[in-house]
């Protein structure tokens, strides 16, 4: 009975030291429990790449220090930090808390980890968790109440929380929160100046649709249309700073323009339709979503200051070329032998409006058969300016032997930089060839004919002709001797009259319409074989040499002002200078825009043959 009892206050005594061991144990689990943390949530593992979610560090029961965030590499912070507290006791126990949060908007989709935050926590360093976060495709849905937050937080600005708007409170919002911005490169230029203009929406509200109404005209310029980059829909568009605001930004058209007139031109804005999402606040909820709007707006209108090319040192072989270029012109050889063919390439580098630089009009000695020049062009742009070079081959082959003189040429243009023209020359080319005329092979036929197979009739005419005594010697056989000598004198006088400068004048009138329907049937046969751009520089160079003779107007003075002012004067109807001004623009634009050009050469041939028809008719009784 001791023995029992004895065993029995052993067991208590060991019983209540378990009792004791355990509740130390969990004393000392609940202390570790409630002692510091330091951890990183996020309220979403998988996120669409158009969402938002929350990072959320916190540090409870402990005094921290220095926090320092991770690198948000892959997302952007469109909200925060916020920080929150929060207190409690719990059974007599208090336990403290600090939160930092941090609203995120995935850049691109993929797997992603979001580092560890540092802090100093109790005097020392610590390390938040990392966290795993997979983005996915984007949504079509709208995103829904995400802890208050809404995506375009970071340019909302804390807006007032509204759960009805008016049609006006709608457009003032609007007004201020989606625009279009139109830039040009320069407002001041000369006329043939090259300047590009950009078009960029800014935005900081949903954009759900978009949509041209109206695009500007460009009336009084050739227009040339940059390829834009598309848009990478995995990465969000830049932000840039407006006005002291921030916006999101998409540039969606830039066009490089050559004003073809002078004087202040205004070009037209630019119209847009759009649905666009309008936030929507719930008292209590915050942020529950957008309500989608149709909105139209348009673009500022804009003014250029367009100076005239300056008269002064403006050389006669100006043809209208502006921007910055180099010129080379070589001869592949100046040895040659008789219908050996000879190069000649001339070519024009630079920036500017180099699709309208016509041919060379060259004019070879006549013992040279002289081919219509082979064109290559080679435009490209950086996405500013258009720029290239244009290639004009001659191939002209030599007939007979000697030294010939090839023409010089001079090609003048106006350099923007310098604000005055600049020449280059291809110099006098002098070249030799070598070897004699080549007789035509029916000729030489002919000939072996003769001497191999002459038929005994024509010897008979031959002595026949020879005998008769009647004949030679008389007036006519010497009349007849005569008169190739008599047709050379007459020939050689008449080549060398001396022509007054009203005769010249007269004859150049009289042909004109002549070289223009040639012209035409040329043009017609490159719009049979579908060669666009050779096409409409030839409708272009036979309407403008056509009036040029006509209305006795320099080359070098030629312009679409100086030839309505001439066809005013002659009582030509306006609509007749509309329509031609027209044609010269259409075929103008038609070079800058190889996608439509050949849609219009029929339209275009018909007009022009139009034009040249009506005006021989208005000014057939024009007087010298």
């Amino acid at each position: 009975m001791r023995i029992s009892n004895k065993i029995s206050v052993i067991i208590n005594k060991y019983f209540d030291a378990y009792k004791v061991f355990t509740l130390i144990l969990f004393l000392i689990t609940y202390n570790f429990a409630n002692a510091q943390r330091f951890t990183a949530t996020a309220d979403a593992k998988e996120i669409p790449l158009n969402y938002v979610f929350d990072v959320t560090y916190e540090i409870s029961n402990a005094n921290a220090s220095d926090f320092s965030p991770p690198r948000f590499d892959n997302f952007d912070v469109v909200a925060g930090p916020s920080q929150s507290q929060n207190m409690s006791i719990v059974n007599g126990k208090m336990s403290k808390s600090v939160s930092i949060t941090y609203t995120l908007k995935p850049k691109r989709q993929g797997d992603f980890t979001i580092g560890a935050a540092t802090a100093i926590i109790n005097g020392t360093s610590s390390n938040s968790n990392s966290i795993a976060i997979k983005v996915t495709a984007p949504s079509k849905q709208p995103q829904q109440s995400q802890q208050g937050y809404d995506p375009f937080d970071a340019f909302r600005q804390f807006q007032q929380p509204q759960q009805e708007s008016s049609e006006s409170d709608v457009l003032k919002y609007a007004q201020k929160n989606i625009f279009i911005r139109v830039i040009p490169s320069k407002t001041t230029l000369y006329q043939g100046d090259q300047f590009s203009i950009s078009y960029k929406l800014y935005f900081k509200l949903q954009v759900y649709a978009l949509q041209a109404l109206k695009m500007p005209s460009f009336n009084g310029f050739l227009s040339e249309e940059f390829k834009l980059p598309e848009p990478n829909p995995n990465e969000e568009p830049p932000i840039e700073v407006f006005e002291g605001k921030k916006y999101y930004v998409r540039e969606f058209k830039r066009v490089s323009l050559f004003p073809t007139k002078s004087g202040r031109i205004n070009i037209d804005p630019i119209e847009l339709q759009s649905t666009i999402g309008i936030p929507q606040y719930h008292p209590f909820f915050g942020y529950v979503g957008d309500q989608q709007y149709d909105y139209n707006f348009k673009s500022n209108a804009i003014t250029l200051d367009i100076k005239p090319l300056p008269e002064k040192n403006k050389p006669a072989t100006f043809s209208g070329a502006v921007g910055k270029f180099s010129f080379t012109a070589k001869y592949d050889k100046t040895k040659c032998k008789v219908g050996e063919p000879v190069s000649l390439k001339v070519t024009y580098t630079g920036t500017g409006n180099l699709k309208l630089i016509t041919a060379p009009k060259l004019v070879f000695p006549e013992e040279f058969e002289a081919y219509e020049p082979k064109i290559k062009d080679e435009y490209q742009n950086n996405g500013s300016v258009v720029e290239g070079s244009k290639t004009f081959e001659y191939i002209i082959v030599p007939q007979d032997g000697g030294k010939y003189k090839l023409p010089k040429y001079e090609f003048a243009y106006f350099d923007v930089d310098k604000a005055d023209y600049v020449k280059f020359t291809l110099p006098e080319t002098e070249i030799e060839v070598s070897g004699k005329a080549a007789i035509s092979q029916n000729v030489v036929n002919f000939f072996k004919r003769e001497k191999e197979n002459v038929p005994k009739g024509m010897y008979g005419i031959k002595q026949q002709f020879v005998a008769s005594n009647t004949f030679v010697g008389s007036n006519s056989f010497w009349l007849l001797t005569a008169s190739p000598f008599l047709l050379l004198l007459i020939g050689f006088v008449f080549r060398n009259k001396e022509y007054s400068d009203s005769e010249l004048l007269l004859l150049r009138r009289k042909k004109a319409n002549a070289i223009a329907l040639r012209r035409l049937a040329t043009a017609k046969k490159l719009m049979q074989n579908k060669n666009e751009q050779a096409f409409y520089n030839e409708v272009i160079r036979a309407l403008w040499e056509f009036l040029s003779d006509k209305l006795y107007i320099p080359q070098a003075q030629l312009s679409k002002e100086n030839i309505a002012e001439k066809l005013t004067a002659k009582n030509v109807s306006q609509h007749k200078i509309d329509a031609l001004n027209e044609t010269l623009e259409s075929c103008e634009q038609a070079l800058f825009s190889p996608e439509i050009a050949q849609n219009k050469m029929p339209a275009t041939f018909d007009k022009a043959r139009e034009l040249i028809i009506d005006f021989e008719e208005d000014l057939k009784m024009m007087k010298d």
